[in-house]
This record gives C-alpha cells, sequence and structure tokens, in this order.
C-alpha cells in the first residue's frame, strides 16, 4: 500500500472513532507520541529482562507501528507533506554522511 493511502486510512479511521477532532493540537499529538513511546519502551524492557517470545517481539512491533501512525497522522493534521519531507531529511543525511567522510 503506498505511504500516502496508509496515511490518508489511517488518520480518517482515527477521526471517525473521535479521537482527532478540529480541535486537536500540536500538544495533544505530542501526549500521545509519549504514550505510545511509553508503552513502546516498556515492551523493550521487557524483552531485554525476559526470555523473549514471539508475542513480545509481535507487541514491539505493534508499538512501532504505533508511534510511527501517530507521526503521520500529526503530519497529516497539519498538511505536512510527510513524503517530500522525508525524502529531503534522507537527502540530508546522505549529505552529511558523505561530509564526515
Amino acid at each position: 500500500m503506498a505511504l500516502q493511502k496508509i496515511i490518508r486510512e489511517n488518520y480518517n479511521s482515527i477521526v471517525k472513532r473521535g479521537f482527532i477532532t478540529p480541535d486537536t493540537n500540536a500538544f495533544d499529538f505530542i501526549d500521545k507520541l509519549f504514550e505510545e513511546a511509553g508503552e513502546l519502551e516498556e515492551i523493550v524492557n521487557e524483552i531485554k529482562d525476559k526470555k523473549p517470545t514471539t508475542k513480545m517481539f509481535e507487541n514491539m512491533n505493534e508499538e512501532i507501528a504505533d508511534v510511527i501512525l501517530v507521526c503521520l497522522n500529526f503530519a497529516q493534521h497539519y498538511d505536512i507533506d510527510i513524503e517530500n519531507e522525508l525524502t529531503k531529511k534522507i537527502k540530508k543525511n546522505y549529505e552529511r554522511a558523505r561530509d564526515n567522510t
């Protein structure tokens, strides 16, 4: 599925559930991002502290997806062309890598 379609479909599903409204602001997205990052951290600590199971890794994968989707929703809400921003950032990273050699 193309990134723009993923972004649009996820955003619309979250709006439909009432979690994003016209009143949702940047701090709401940051709060949600911290919440999801905290859940990811809990799972990573569980994997580190115990014998990892397939379920733990499945949970970790889901939490990584949640973090990414919150960021994508944030960008969509503010009409940020995230594909363009990602492309620009990757180019910048390559330039930095080239400058470090």
